[in-house]
């Protein structure tokens, strides 16, 4: 049965089919199937298993197998430890040179697979499909449309509609596999070493061959650890699958030369046997199999007796324990047929080395003391897996197959190299990711964040909120926490930061679960440059810290605009005599035009907001080297940004400005999706002379920030815009109860004063006696800064 196109088909002949498969290549080819396409689908497949939906002849371990393997967790795991994280981004090795690697698909592999293990073949082009290739399968003829139908039930789980185009079931005969072999760039095949190398003569030149042979397992036993329950385990395993599998132990090897100790466990090994072999149902031999056990126990025992070899044949219903006392070492004829050898610990390698290049699993039963050494030297004599003897057969995701990583074969390294004027501030070479569909979704406001509950799988949490409400936790996975940090990291890149010549120090607040610190440590780590934590001070003496800037060579600071400016502003004779800082990288607001003229006179010349985002919604924006202050490329591989109208919920017109709402495409631990920031901007539509393509957009004034004040609704925002000033709005009550607006600002007070009644909603509460204005001279630096952020809020409400 043929599986062309999602579609099952017996009215195909070979040469339709491959008409039909070859005219879509091209196509395929440019466009990979993405591995969450292919994730998703997969646990849909699985869900749809549990429940017993759908019509596929499985016995309970098939479906049981088919549900453990298709789970989202375990194909992610075998993903991310087969090529790493995000494996098809196209990135550089690393900040400092104009390199970039990623893994990317072979192509079009071509599958050979045996009958003896059923559930192989949907498996190897599961794996194939996770490394993103065209997947053309020649199942065994003893497959009767099997993997077909478990294929065609996977495709029809994919709501993209692509996948079914990357899978196709050609079952053909050995004599038409050079047809299907014809365009592959790899040829993926299960056999023995005669099935195999007629395949590999197939084969076009510079096809890779992907080789997956027959596998030699055995056992490590030591005397003390050979307890009833032990024995016990190694046969269930030798019985299991009656050494069908590669995991099953043909031999057991004892580390002893002593033929009373070997005898002894050939008897224990034995009754065993006789104990757990009913068990297990049995395999029957064919024929020519149940021929070469008899030639094998029949010459063990003429040994024994013709050439008075020490050993012994033990034997049941189906079952043989063969002890030869020597180290020479043959394939097992398997159905349950077990050799036993003594190869103490000294000659393992010796005794193994004829047989290095076929050795898989090991195996061990030894006491936990011995264990190490044991390990080291059988991994050295070419065994590449060791496993507790009763979970031989079973394995973890992601855990390599035969010494080598299933997912790398099937996929190729690319490296490209570019000139350094043209890759500047650029990390990935990366396209957009896929806008998330979101259209019919509300839109969350920041209740609605913190009402939720944090998933279970968060394991860092930070503050959220304490700048402009009640502090809450946002909660998150560290895998998740190194995905948003390495795209912040790309973000500092495009801003500026140079990690070849720069010499970083971090003045953000720690502590109280502000992430700002914590955050920026590991974005400075993960492009490795030179960092120096530093951290803001309680306090504001920063004789210390201005001294190590001195000392250190500091080249760089970020921080908080505040904490930067009281730098400068209390060490300005010293910092404008180093002159040795050339950039200043910013969190969160902007700087005043007076901090920057400060900063500007100590020799800074670039002086950014390198970065905007929050707790909650993690990083969402980045500045870059060619645009102004306020201006953001959307860090568009872990965020979606729609920008919507004030007074309505649909989309913005060209660059008018409008309501932020973000929607996280890496968060999993807590839902980020349409999220109201409370921010304004505007689109930037051309492109950026940095080079970068993501969007840009303007960071506006907050909205919906009116303050109930003296009855009127007042805008703080407005009263700082008009003013063209920083200010910091404290309100409170009067002696007289009456409500009270002191404004800070660093200016002249009457002039302020004038300049607010103008406002007409604040004249309006003035006249009417129900508020008082009145006028602080306050420099900047010493306004009142929240505790837990270090952020200075623009509006502090100690009205009870």
């Amino acid at each position: 049965m043929y599986l062309i196109n999602g579609q099952l088909r017996d009215d195909i002949t070979l040469e339709s089919a491959l008409d039909l498969l070859q005219n879509q290549l091209p196509q395929l080819l440019s466009a990979p199937i993405d591995s969450d396409t292919v994730i998703d689908s997969a646990a849909r497949f699985a869900t749809q298993l549990q429940t017993r939906s759908l019509d596929l002849s499985l016995e309970d371990d098939q479906r049981q197998g088919l549900i453990d393997f298709c789970q989202p967790g375990n194909l992610s795991t075998k993903l991310e430890r087969e090529l790493g994280v995000h494996p098809r981004s196209l990135r550089r090795i690393d900040y400092q040179q104009p390199s970039f690697e990623s893994w990317h698909p072979l192509g079009l592999v071509v599958h050979v697979t045996p009958g003896n293990a059923p559930m192989l073949a949907f498996c190897a082009v599961i794996e194939g499909l996770l490394a993103g290739n065209i997947n053309w399968l020649r199942p065994s003829s003893s497959d009767e449309g099997f993997t077909a139908k478990l294929l065609a039930a996977l495709v029809r789980c994919d709501i993209s509609g692509r996948l079914a185009e990357f899978v196709a079931v050609l079952p053909v005969s050995t004599s038409r596999i050079p047809q299907l072999c014809a365009q592959a760039d790899g040829v993926s095949a299960w056999g023995g070493e005669k099935a195999l190398k007629s395949i590999r003569q197939q084969i076009p030149a510079g096809c890779r061959w992907i080789d997956w042979g027959h596998r030699i397992s055995f056992a490590y036993l030591l005397p003390d650890a050979a307890s009833l329950s032990t024995m016990d385990a190694l046969v269930d395993e030798v019985c299991r699958f009656d050494q069908q599998a590669c995991s099953s132990p043909q031999w057991v090897l004892v580390d002893s030369n002593d033929p009373v100790v070997l005898q002894d466990l050939g008897e224990r090994l034995a009754e065993a046997f006789k104990r757990r072999a009913a068990h297990w149902p049995a395999r029957v031999p064919t024929d020519p199999e149940a021929c070469e056990i008899t030639t094998c126990t029949t010459m063990a025992r003429l040994e024994h007796c013709f050439t008075n070899q020490t050993g012994q044949v033990w034997n049941g219903l189906g079952w043989r324990v063969i002890w030869e006392h020597h180290q020479t070492l043959a394939p097992s004829p398997l159905f349950r047929t077990i050799v036993l050898k003594p190869v103490p610990r000294h000659l393992i390698a010796e005794t193994l080395l004829p047989w290095r290049t076929v050795l898989q699993s090991c195996a061990l039963m030894c006491t936990p003391v011995e264990t190490p050494e044991l390990v080291r030297t059988l991994v050295n004599a070419g065994v590449t897996r060791i496993a507790p003897c009763a979970s031989i057969h079973d394995g973890y995701a992601g855990e390599p197959h035969d010494g080598v990583y299933a997912l790398s074969r099937l996929s190729r390294r690319l490296s490209v190299s570019l000139a350094p004027d043209v890759s500047t501030g650029r990390a990935t070479l990366d396209p957009a990711p896929p806008a998330p569909d979101t259209a019919n979704d509300p839109i969350m406001d920041k209740d609605t964040f913190t009402a939720q509950s944090i998933g279970p799988a968060a394991q860092l949490y930070f503050r959220s909120g304490g700048s402009s409400g009640i502090p809450a936790l946002a909660g998150l996975s560290y895998r998740v926490y190194q995905r948003e940090m390495r795209a912040a990291a790309d973000g500092m890149f495009a801003a500026g930061l140079d990690p070849s010549q720069d010499r970083v120090m971090n003045l953000f607040y720690s502590g109280n679960l502000y992430g700002g610190f914590f955050s920026f440590s590991t974005i400075l780590e993960q492009m490795a440059v030179t960092h120096f934590p530093m951290g803001a001070p309680q306090e504001d003496d920063f004789s210390e810290i201005a001294q190590l800037i001195v000392d250190q060579g500091i080249t760089v600071l970020i921080g908080m605009p505040s904490t930067l400016h009281r730098l400068f502003f209390t060490e300005q004779a010293r910092l404008r005599a180093y002159a040795g800082i050339g950039k200043v990288f910013l969190g969160g607001e902007h700087p005043g035009e007076a901090s920057r003229r400060l900063m500007e006179s100590c020799g800074v010349s670039t002086i950014r907001s390198s970065l905007y985002g929050s707790v909650d919604a993690g990083p969402l924006g980045h500045a870059c080297a060619a645009t102004a202050d306020g201006v953001f490329h959307l860090m568009s591989d872990i965020q979606h940004l729609e920008i919507v109208q004030l007074e309505q919920d649909v989309p913005v017109q060209n660059n008018e400005r409008g309501r932020l709402l973000f929607t996280s495409l890496a968060r999993q631990d807590q839902t980020v999706r349409r999220y109201e920031v409370g921010d304004t901007g505007r689109w930037i539509p051309d492109a950026c002379p940095c080079g970068l393509d993501s969007p840009r957009f303007e960071l506006l004034q907050r909205h919906g920030k009116l303050v109930r004040i003296g009855t009127e609704f007042i805008s703080p925002s407005a009263l700082q815009q008009s003013l063209g000033l920083p200010i910091q709005v404290l309100l409170d009550h009067a002696a007289n109860g009456v409500e009270r607006m002191r404004i800070r600002v660093d200016a002249d007070a009457d002039r302020v004063h004038d300049q607010l009644m103008t406002h007409i909603a604040v004249a309006n509460a003035v006249s009417a006696a129900l508020l008082i204005v009145d006028i602080e001279v306050c420099a900047e630096h010493e306004f009142s800064r929240n505790k837990h952020s270090g952020k200075t809020p623009l509006v502090i409400d100690q009205r009870k």
